[in-house]
């Protein structure tokens, strides 16, 4: 009857940590479509509308980053 116990726990913990992982990765590939599209939409920008932002063109990847991951 123990060995029933442990492999039903066993299969519910790796069908746990499967789904765990499934929601970081759908998490990581929401974080990294926000990044790709803020960094679409500055570099779409003229290079007068970044500066009227205070934002050079080859800081975008950066701000995106900061904007997206914190």
């Amino acid at each position: 009857m123990a060995f029933v116990q442990t492999a039903q726990s066993a299969r519910i913990d790796l069908f746990a940590s499967l789904r765990a992982s499934i929601e970081d990765f759908k998490a990581a590939r929401a974080l990294r479509q926000k990044y790709n599209t803020t960094v679409r939409e500055l570099a779409r920008m003229s290079d007068r509308e970044l500066n009227d932002i205070g934002v050079d063109r080859y800081d975008i990847h950066s701000i995106a980053s900061q904007h997206v991951y914190g």
